[in-house]
């Protein structure tokens, strides 16, 4: 009798320790998928980013287009813009690719990176107007920015200050005419770049 309760005893651990192994390799599972689902990227057409942009905020994609301009101050920014469209998008290096080389002007490419949002508030705008007061640098680059020519983008430390209250007053304008208390700005953090043929631009 005592021999079955010990066989017993001895079935029963190995029965719980399987168990404990089993759910723990489950929580590895879930874990790593939880790690693949951050890592997955997805591929925009540019031509929809504006459209698609609100909703893949903090999310890694990939987009391919043709390189329009790119900031000649420090190569901090970039705009790719989609064959055929209004599609124009900024794109800001990260710390590993640190900054765009002139030289990719005119190249189309593919671009890999997190797609942020910058909002537009009063509070934002009364800060830029104290900066245009207080003669503070407002950036690198004058009159290059994501949207319209530039009516987003501080300008520089030559900026005209009449034409960035100009700005200033527009985006007052877009916010009260959008019936809500910000606007927001998408552009993409490149985590990194390829150089592609022409053909593969377009999805």
């Amino acid at each position: 009798m005592k021999k079955l309760i010990i066989v017993f005893a001895v079935f029963s651990l190995i029965a719980v320790s399987c168990q404990n192994g089993t759910l723990k390799n489950e929580e590895k599972a879930a874990a790593a998928g939880i790690e693949k689902a951050t890592d997955e990227i997805i591929n925009v057409n540019l031509a929809e980013f504006e459209q698609k942009a609100e909703n893949l905020v903090g999310k890694k994609i990939s987009v391919k287009g043709t390189v329009d301009h790119i900031c000649k101050h420090g190569g901090q920014r970039m705009f790719i813009v989609a064959t055929g469209s209004d599609g124009r998008v900024k794109v800001t290096p990260d710390e590993h690719v640190a900054a765009f080389k002139t030289d990719l002007e005119g190249q189309h490419i593919e671009v890999i990176g997190i797609v942020e949002e910058q909002v537009i508030d009063e509070a934002y705008l009364r800060e830029w107007e104290e900066e245009i007061l207080g003669d503070a640098d407002l950036g690198d680059d004058k009159g290059e920015g994501s949207h319209l020519g530039g009516n987003v983008e501080k300008g520089g430390e030559d900026a005209d200050k009449s034409e960035e209250m100009e700005k200033i007053n527009n985006l007052r304008q877009q916010i009260a005419e959008s019936g809500k208390d910000h606007l927001s700005f998408y552009s993409i953090l490149c985590v990194d770049y390829n150089i592609i043929d022409h053909e593969d631009t377009e999805e």
